[in-house]
């Protein structure tokens, strides 16, 4: 684990750049919209929370631009992200931050077996995160690169009584992350993960009090905000500096934020990989990923045969 801290220097490099964002009209992702823009950055928006979004709108003035967008639907993602290319012709940094959270325990023995539970948080929090990064990866290759920050949260790596399918769903951020870096990152895509603990927006109304009590640390949505900035700044400047801390690339990581702060946590999993696995067990993983990260390797079959003579 590294503490990294935020270097404000790398906020001129941002300027200028266009950024599409998920879920811009309240909390952490409203947070990011306003930081992105104060940076000098460009930025289009989505949410369907639109009183909110349009009055974020108004506020910051001609250097946003709010759509409705459902994360959920493919064609409304597609629509959106037209729109900021119409709009700025280029995209530069995109953020899957969309997310929601049912609070209702679908496995709770009380509940009405016989009634199929909503999928929602799977919907928007993963199905919505995978849309995102493919549509904005396609307009980060128009460009020769860029940077993709997905947020997921502390249940993406902790467990989470209560909220099974939410910590299921931000799980599946990780692994989206996991599964596309090592190919993005040949095509100059960086792709890091916000992992937040506590954070005050309405998403933890039901245990803000005992979480008080306890005295437990609490982030801000602007903590997090600025950690999201801080993925979109890290790799840009011409001189070589980046964020205290971090490790250059910065791609492939995941910050965990904890009483307003940022942590990398990714390189200490991987580093420590053969205490946790076995040193042998390590090894022989190494191999095999070797191989499925070799040219020519792929995991769909008719492909493979079309190449065999």
């Amino acid at each position: 684990m590294v503490h990294v801290k935020f270097n404000s220097e790398l906020l001129s490099t941002l300027d200028g750049k266009v950024v599409v964002l998920t879920g811009g009209a309240t909390g952490i992702g409203r947070s990011a919209v306003t930081q992105f823009v104060e940076a000098g950055c460009k930025v289009v928006f989505g949410d369907v929370n639109e009183p909110a979004a349009r009055d974020l709108e108004s506020a910051l003035g001609d250097a946003v631009r709010f759509q409705h967008c459902d994360t959920s639907s493919y064609r409304s993602q597609l629509d959106f992200f037209a729109l900021a290319e119409d709009t700025y012709g280029k995209i530069d940094i995109v953020v899957a931050n969309a997310g929601v959270a049912n609070h209702k325990d679908i496995f709770d023995p009380s509940s009405d077996i016989s009634l199929e539970p909503s999928m929602m948080e799977v919907d928007i929090n993963l199905k919505g995160a995978i849309f995102t990064a493919r549509i904005g990866m396609h307009y980060l290759r128009k460009i020769g690169g860029g940077d993709l920050v997905l947020v997921s949260s502390i249940a993406g790596f902790k467990e989470c009584g209560g909220l099974a399918p939410y910590t299921a769903s931000k799980h599946g951020v990780l692994g989206l992350m996991r599964g596309l870096h090592i190919v993005a990152i040949e095509e100059n895509i960086r792709i890091n993960v916000i992992c937040p603990w506590m954070t005050k927006t309405k998403l933890v109304k039901g245990i803000e009090a005992g979480w008080r009590e306890l005295g437990l640390p609490e982030n801000e949505p602007e903590d997090v905000a600025r950690s999201i900035v801080l993925c979109a700044s890290a790799n840009r400047s011409e001189e070589g500096k980046t964020h205290t801390g971090a490790r250059i690339p910065f791609a492939g990581k995941i910050l965990w934020i904890a009483g307003g702060e940022p942590y990398e946590i990714e390189d200490a999993i991987q580093d420590l990989e053969p205490q946790w696995l076995g040193e042998e067990n390590s090894k022989v993983l190494a191999k095999g990923q070797a191989f499925l990260a070799s040219q020519g390797t792929n995991w769909d079959a008719d492909k493979l045969e079309q190449k065999t003579p």
